[in-house]
């Protein structure tokens, strides 16, 4: 069974060749799966579509202006060709070794989550406080509104089988980080089998997203998801 593993960029040309080539590809060929890896550069400022397009072996997307992170994921997720589809970070923030999770329920679950709060989860580099706190309320605020029973809504580690990812790409309308609760009510809605894995995740020090007007934007994208309920059941559209 074949997996498409998405990974989104934006202004990551410093690292994204070396943690593609020298650290990625080299672990999933000693899972000896069957994989593509599909990486988009969403609107990057910096040389992220050349080092992308320089690696061997994969698929390198790029497109102008910047979309946000939901607008590549939904952009690969067109491109892939796997029973299955994952998406992941750049910047390798969960480690590596929640692949063999995945492998294991691969088939079992339709949806395969990456969670940070979990048991057996580790986190090894923590976010200052204040972004603690304010994931920590993200995640109550979504339960709440959602009625979702999840430890962690936003992990960047994520997997689905390829029906459902395609039918949510259809249907998505968030671009921005608010695009993992999008995809999670679609799940609910239509009753798909689900699984939160613990992962291994370190803190990027390096993160530029603004925590307060990220928030903003999550808050409202969170209301715009809501009110389209609708939208995001099979057979209604």
């Amino acid at each position: 069974m074949k997996l498409s593993i998405i990974i989104p960029c934006y202004n990551e040309g410093k690292t994204i060749k070396e943690n593609i080539t020298k650290k990625v590809i080299p672990y999933l060929n000693d899972l000896d799966i069957d994989y593509e890896i599909i990486a988009v550069n969403d609107g990057s400022k910096d040389n992220t579509k050349k080092q992308i397009e320089s690696i061997e072996g994969i698929k390198a997307i790029s497109y102008k202006p910047n979309r946000g992170k939901g607008g590549a994921i939904k952009e690969g997720i067109l491109n892939a060709e796997g029973e299955y589809i994952l998406f992941m970070d750049a910047d390798l923030s969960t480690d590596l070794s929640a692949f063999k999770d995945v492998i294991k329920y691969i088939g079992e679950y339709d949806c395969i989550i990456g969670s940070r709060h979990v048991k057996g989860s580790n986190i090894v580099i923590k976010q200052p406080l204040h972004r603690q706190f304010i994931g920590y309320m993200c995640r109550k605020l979504v339960n709440a509104n959602f009625h979702f029973n999840y430890k962690d809504t936003q992990c960047g580690f994520k997997a689905f089988r390829k029906e459902y990812a395609l039918e949510m790409a259809k249907r998505q309308i968030i671009n921005g980080f608010a695009f993992d609760v999008e995809y999670l009510y679609f799940a609910k809605l239509n009753k798909l089998s689900c699984i939160e894995i613990p992962v291994i995740w370190e803190n990027d020090r390096s993160s530029t997203v603004r925590v307060t007007s990220s928030s903003v934007r999550f808050l409202k994208d969170m209301k715009i998801i809501r009110k389209n309920k609708k939208n995001y059941l099979i057979g209604e559209k």
